[in-house]
Formats: structure tokens, C-alpha cells, sequence
């Protein structure tokens, strides 16, 4: 039985489970003094004082073994070697900071996405009890790190990780797999370390008397097991049920069904065999009623301490090689089998609780303050200094943010033309107010401080003739076919078909803008497939629209930013619930899997910005007015000769010497107009013509709607 604490009672708690009107195991269970709800931010100041109340054990030998070889903490040498030897592109690594009671982050490497897990235990933590001033790196990776020996130099470093190994030296947290179920405990979902309990399957006796399996192709031993069912299906039962790393396996064999995690208890032995690393199903697989056949694994989770061959699991070799023999006795065994079952459930039980898991964490968090403190090097002074000096970086990077987004903070305004001038000052040439065109500015960049990027985008409708109606123009037609007697007709080859391009990029400002920048490759470009299909086409931009307003509502989601106008706290469930499930649809059955009017219906819900307003107003920030509603000038002549940017920036502005860049925005609202006296009417037509020429073949490449 679970509940949930919608509000804090301050004078206990009684809660009664009855079936029918009989009180089931020792209902009625009464809660003595203040009971909290989870998101109290309710800390117990004192430390002893919450560990006593959540009875929490006085020794975890696991974290015993892990500080033992870190009698101290160089925290210098720590914020020094960490970085420099895991905090690269590739990394997947997380340096925190509590102080204050309050954590701070900073994520170091590509892949740290898991992030929201550790995240999330930490502020829950840090609601129920205060936590001692650190700061520490968490490994979001399933590998161990820290492979330096004790009596090396220069020595390990303290790295928090989820999983650990007989040749590393990291110090080991419950995984996220548990985290996540423990604090989704809470919440009312149906898959996790409380529910296996409930759902054990028929009675032992009742039970399938084979070894079961299910699994991915991450380890080769996975692939034996199949192999080894294939030819023992009366003692075993295995399948492989998705392949990655041994695909060229799956016809010899085969590919299993899914079957949902509750079922695996319809029999009586369940085989753990390691994946990548540790198998984080483990815990769920001891939680349940059947008999564990464990791989012998140089990988451990944090309770792997305390279970015991034959008292809590039935060992067998790396190499899979005494499985059937294990099976076998178990079948003979049977009371035996039973016992050891029962007696590992219980004892997962007891170390799996949410309030193990907590003090479990605690006590991690501790000792490592305990050992950083032994540091007598660094003293409160010297952690004072670098608070200043983070928090005067921080300042400094504000500043310098709060800067370039000033030099584009402009909302429909301004000349396009003019604009385009001190950027790039042959392509101003072309822009007129028949051609609707309007510039675009963003921040981006990899590094910061961050690059200014401009695109030119047109609001008139734009027909590619060639991508309306693709062909390979230049290809010979084919013969006639009608006197082919042969069914198989030659397929027609589409490989030199016409192929729109889109050439209009995001194009970084500089001030050597008399440089060419046409090959400027920026970050993550994105490339835009043209079908010919105008319905087609319709239906690809209504389709990237949803996908924009899903993501949009997944990220304040993980975010927290996704509040609910109701105050109801049934209300409040029922819409976390919904939303919940609306992201887990889409991250699992993909984009088809959602309806849009689902997603507008969960955002109505909420008080945060409605979407279409959002993407509105989104594209109005740093674009320029559009050139529409500039009709007071025409187009210069064009020059004959050929010159370069430097040329017209002297003839503009002056030369460098003369010029600053400052003085770059303050000039006229129109271009002046030049005109020479001598020129006929018919020589203008034949120029403007050519001009207006070009201008549709540039227009031609420019996007046809803002993204």
C-alpha cells in the first residue's frame, strides 16, 4: 500500500487499510508529530535528529569501502584533474555545489542528459534535511571512472558514480534506475521497485519450472544463454528482444516478443546476466518471488554488499557454463530453491525502501564533506574567495550577454536595405520593397561569448518551377516501351532529378564583412527537404509545427516551468498525470503517437505562454522592419567593373582610419540617389532589367517561410 501527501498535517497521521471492514496486517498505522508532503521545503536542521527518524543504519559498508581510499580530499587537485580528464566533448559528467543548503550545477561534456535524475534526488533531499557545504562530480555514464591505484601518484580522484567495478575506485550512489522509481514512488506510476512487490506472479507452486530471460544483445554471455535455450528448452527460457551490437546475429537467433516485466514471475528462476555494465534490472528481479541465478560480475551496485550467494541468490560462472547444473538443482531442490528466493525478497525489501535510499545518499554526501574537510590546506577563507570569484564571472557573463542582446534588440524596425549595407553591402543592392524582404538576428555560436548571425527571409510567394515539377531536364527521353513484351519493366531512375537547395543559411556578422563569408559553415545546420506536392508540403510544415509545440511543452515539462492554473491538488495529479504521459507517448511511439489537440489541450491547462503567441512573438525579436514599407527608394545602378567590399565601404563610410565602427548605425534613413544626366530611357530599361534579373535569381534560394 502507498500514499501520497497532498499538504502537511502538523498533529500526525492515522491511515487505515481495510478490506471490506476488516483491518488488513496492522491497520490502523499511526504517524506520531508532523507529517510533510514531498515538496515541503520543510529541512530538519538537524542532521542526527532526521537520520534517527528515518531510522537510518548507523554503518553502509559499501560507502565504508569507498572512502577508504580517500582518508582526504585535495579539493584543488579535484577541481583541477576532473575537468581536464573527463569533462571533454565526449564526457558525461556534472560538478555540483551545495552551499547554503542550495545546489548548484554545471554540466561538463555532450552527454548529460541524466542530469535531471541526480537533480532530482538532490533538491528532494535537500527539502527533508539540510546538507553539508560541498562541492563533488557525478558520472551520468554507466561505465566506473577512476581506474588510478591508492598508491599511485598522483593518487585517485573522488568520482560519484552509479556503478562500480573491482579495478575502479569510484564512490558508488544508488543508480538512477532506482532514484527515478524511488521518487516516481510518489507519484503515482505503476513500473517500479513498489509495484514488483505487488505483482509476484501465481504462488511458487503455481510457477513455470524453468530459468527465464529477457534482454538486449548488450554482452556476449547474452547471446550463449540463447544459444544454450535452444538446445535445453525444458530448463530454459531465452530471448534476445532488440539488437545493437550483434545484429548480424539476429536470423541465427531469431528475435524475441516483448513481455512486460510482471509476467517474468510466472516462473520460478530468473537468470541476471550483465549488460554493459551491472544489469540495473537486478533489484526488480530479487524484488519479486522467484529464485536468482546471478552471473558472476566484476560490476556491483550499491546493495550488492550486503546479499549473499546461496542465502540471498544462486551464483553461476561468468562464462555460463554451470547454469544448466544450477537449474537442475534448483528443480531438485525445490524447498530450498523456495528459501533462498524468500530470503532474498526480504532483504531487497529491506535495503530497496525510499528512506534507505536517502539515508544512503546522506551519508555518501557526509563523508565526503568529512574527508574534504581533513584537507587542511584550503581554508574557509580560501572557499569564500572562490564563491566571490564565481559569483564575479557570473556578473561578468551576464554583462557581456545583456550586451549582444542589446546591439539586436530591435522589433520590426528598421530599413532592411540599410541594414544590409553594413553587413553586406552587395547583396543590399538587390533588396526592394516589391521584394517584401526582412533580416533576422540571433545569437549562436559553440563558445561564448556568443557569434551574431543575420538571414534574410522574404514574406512574397516564391514559385521554383524546376521543384514543382523535378526532372532530370538534361536526360535523353526514353523509347517507347509499349511494344516491350517483358513484365519487368526498367525502373525509371531518379538520381539526376532536379533537387531544390536551399542556400539561405544563417550567415555570421563580423567586422571584416568585406571578407566573404558564402562557405561559413555554421553549427548544427539544418538542412529543409522541398517536396513538389503543395499538399505535401502543407502537411510537412503542420507537422513540424507539432513537433515544435511537443518539444516546447517536453522541455518547461523537465524544466519545471509547466505550472497548472488549477490549485486543486486532484486537479494538480490528474494533469501532471496526463502530461506525464503525453511525453512518455511521444518519447516512445514517436511524433504519429500524439495529436495535436491533445497537446493544446494539457497547455490549456497551464499558465505558461500559449504557443502560438510564443512562436509569434518569437519571430518578431531582432527582425528588422520589412522592406514593404520602405517605397521611397529604387535601386542604385549597378556597376559595370567588378570591385570588392573594401571599395564600397570607403566610398560609403570613409576609409578605416576615418571611420569607426560605432558611427556604423548612425546615418541617413534612406540611400542616397544617384543618377547620371547623360542617360537615356532605353539604356535605363535594358540595366533595370538585368538588375531585376538577378534579383529573382537571388530571391530564388531565399527560404519561403520563416522557420
Amino acid at each position: 500500500m502507498r500514499y501520497r501527501m497532498y499538504e502537511t498535517v502538523s498533529e500526525g497521521l492515522k491511515i487505515e487499510v481495510l478490506y471490506g471492514d476488516e483491518h488488513v496486517a496492522q491497520s490502523p498505522y499511526i504517524l506520531k508529530g508532523p507529517v510533510y508532503h514531498e515538496y515541503c521545503e520543510c529541512p530538519e536542521e538537524d542532521p542526527q535528529t532526521w537520520q534517527k527518524t528515518l531510522s537510518c543504519p548507523a554503518k553502509e559498508p559499501q560507502i565504508a569501502k569507498d572512502f577508504a581510499s580517500f582518508p582526504s580530499i585535495n579539493l584543488q587537485q579535484m577541481l583541477n584533474e576532473v575537468p581536464e580528464r573527463f569533462g571533454d566533448e565526449r564526457g558525461a559528467i556534472v560538478h555540483y555545489t551545495v552551499l547554503s543548503n542550495l545546489i548548484y550545477r554545471r554540466s561538463l561534456g555532450k552527454y548529460t542528459d541524466f542530469k535531471m535524475f541526480s537533480d532530482e534526488i538532490l533538491l528532494s533531499l535537500a527539502r527533508k534535511v539540510l546538507l553539508p557545504d560541498l562541492e563533488f562530480y557525478v558520472n551520468l555514464g554507466d561505465w566506473p571512472l577512476e581506474h588510478r591505484k591508492v598508491n599511485e601518484t598522483p593518487g585517485p580522484l573522488p568520482i560519484i558514480s552509479w556503478c562500480g567495478s573491482l579495478d575502479s575506485r569510484d564512490v558508488i550512489l544508488p543508480t538512477y534506475d532506482i532514484t527515478h522509481s524511488t521518487l516516481e514512488a510518489m507519484r503515482g506510476v505503476t513500473n517500479d521497485l513498489l509495484s514488483i512487490q505487488g505483482n509476484t506472479g501465481p504462488s511458487w507452486i503455481n510457477k513455470t519450472e524453468k530459468a527465464f530471460f529477457r534482454g538486449r544483445d548488450s554482452r556476449e554471455e547474452r547471446l550463449q544463454l540463447v544459444q544454450l535455450s535452444k538446445d535445453n528448452p525444458q530448463l530454459l527460457d531465452a530471448g534476445i528482444t532488440g539488437y545493437f551490437f550483434f545484429q548480424e546475429k539476429e536470423k541465427e537467433l531469431g528475435k524475441a516478443k516483448l513481455i512486460g516485466f510482471f509476467d517474468f514471475f510466472k516462473y520460478k528462476y530468473q537468470v541476471n546476466v550483465d549488460g554493459t555494465v551491472a544489469a540495473y534490472r537486478y533489484p526488480y528481479l530479487m524484488l519479486g518471488d522467484s529464485l536468482v541465478l546471478k552471473q558472476d560480475s566484476p560490476y556491483y551496485e550499491h546493495f550488492y554488499m550486503a546479499l549473499k550467494p546461496w542465502k540471498h541468490y544462486v551464483p553461476i560462472k561468468r562464462n555460463l557454463s554451470d547454469l544448466l547444473e544450477k537449474v537442475e538443482w534448483a528443480k531438485e531442490n525445490d524447498e530450498e530453491a523456495k528459501k533462498i528466493a524468500k530470503e532474498g525478497q526480504l532483504t531487497a525489501r529491506d535495503l530497496l525502501q525510499p528512506h534507505r535510499l536517502y539515508c544512503y545518499y546522506y551519508r555518501v554526501l557526509q563523508d565526503f564533506c568529512m574527508a574534504w574537510k581533513q584537507e587542511s590546506e584550503f581554508t574557509k577563507r580560501d572557499r569564500a574567495a572562490r564563491v566571490i570569484q564565481k559569483a564575479w564571472k557570473s556578473f561578468l557573463n551576464v554583462a557581456v550577454f545583456q550586451h549582444f542582446k542589446s546591439l539586436i534588440n530591435i522589433r520590426r524596425q528598421g530599413d532592411p536595405r540599410q541594414i544590409l549595407r553594413y553587413i553586406n553591402p552587395k547583396e543590399a543592392e538587390l533588396l526592394d520593397a516589391a521584394a517584401g524582404i526582412n533580416v533576422r538576428f540571433r545569437l549562436g555560436g559553440v563558445k561564448f561569448p556568443p557569434e551574431i548571425y543575420y538571414k534574410i527571409f522574404t514574406h512574397r510567394h516564391i514559385e521554383d518551377l524546376c521543384a514543382n515539377s523535378p526532372r532530370d531536364y538534361t536526360k535523353l527521353p526514353a523509347k517507347h516501351t509499349s511494344h516491350i513484351k517483358s513484365d519487368n519493366l526498367q525502373e525509371e531512375d531518379y538520381s539526376g532529378w532536379y533537387r531544390r537547395i536551399e542556400n539561405n543559411g544563417w550567415r555570421p556578422v563580423s567586422d571584416k564583412f568585406w571578407k566573404s563569408t558564402e562557405n561559413v559553415m555554421v553549427g548544427d545546420k539544418k538542412e529543409s527537404e522541398f517536396h513538389f506536392s503543395k499538399l505535401k508540403r502543407r502537411q510537412d510544415i503542420e507537422k513540424k509545427r507539432k513537433i515544435k509545440k511537443i518539444e516546447w511543452m517536453r522541455q518547461m515539462y523537465y524544466t519545471g516551468t509547466l505550472e497548472a492554473k488549477s490549485t486543486n491538488h486532484e486537479t494538480l495529479g490528474l494533469i501532471h498525470t496526463a502530461t506525464k504521459g503525453l511525453i512518455k507517448a511521444f518519447e516512445d511511439g514517436g511524433i504519429d503517437s500524439v495529436m495535436e489537440w491533445e497537446v493544446d489541450e494539457v497547455l490549456n491547462w497551464t499558465n505558461t505562454l500559449n504557443f502560438d503567441e510564443y512562436i509569434a512573438n518569437w519571430k518578431e525579436i531582432a527582425t528588422s522592419n520589412s522592406s514593404a514599407n520602405f517605397k521611397s527608394f529604387r535601386f542604385e545602378q549597378a556597376q559595370e567593373k567588378k570591385y570588392d567590399y573594401k571599395d564600397i565601404l570607403e566610398e560609403e563610410m570613409g576609409t578605416q582610419e576615418d571611420t569607426s565602427f560605432d558611427s556604423i548605425y548612425e546615418g541617413p534613413t534612406f540611400t542616397r540617389l544617384r543618377k547620371k544626366a547623360t542617360e537615356n530611357k532605353q539604356a535605363q530599361r535594358t540595366r533595370f532589367s538585368r538588375l531585376l534579373h538577378r534579383l529573382l535569381r537571388t530571391c530564388s534560394s531565399l527560404s519561403l517561410h520563416d522557420p
